[in-house]
């Protein structure tokens, strides 16, 4: 199957409305919102946030987010792969392998050494992907979650 990747920039808005607008429906929210084009475009601006996208004939079929993340204790920065989601006829043929690989790309040129990614233990699809790509489940790191508004 052919597809290519590319990562957005300040100037493809509509991909990243997209994008933004495809992770909430994939995610069953019934009234997606996707923030004003300025807001997208000054997100899209910014050297630590990377939204990667595949397109197949033009049209979106899976994307990701990855923020790097600066750390304290020394001098380097961590990337956190925020969201990643492929359109369902396209899955387990390889999209999802190839965002990541490009994620993990852009994390030896900027010499991030380490990414990571949470999922639910039982998303056993989200899971495989991971390992596949060369993830490392760590069995004691648990994550919570807090609603602040």
């Amino acid at each position: 199957m052919h597809f290519t990747i590319k990562q957005l920039n300040g100037c493809d808005i509509a991909l990243a409305r997209k994008l933004f607008y495809f992770f909430q429906v994939d995610d069953g929210i019934a009234e997606p919102i996707v923030p004003s084009d300025k807001y997208l475009s000054d997100l899209l601006s910014k050297d630590d946030f990377h939204v990667i996208v595949a397109l197949q004939n033009d049209q979106l079929i899976g994307g990701l987010t990855g923020y790097e993340l600066e750390m304290y204790k020394e001098e380097i920065k961590e990337m956190f792969l925020y969201e990643i989601a492929v359109v369902e006829e396209y899955r387990k043929k390889g999209v999802a392998k190839a965002l990541i690989e490009l994620l993990k790309q852009l994390c030896v040129a900027k010499r991030i050494k380490e990414m990571y990614v949470g999922t639910s233990v039982n998303n056993t699809a989200a899971m495989k992907l991971y390992k596949s790509t060369g993830g490392q489940a760590d069995d004691d790191i648990a994550w919570f979650v807090y609603t602040c508004i």
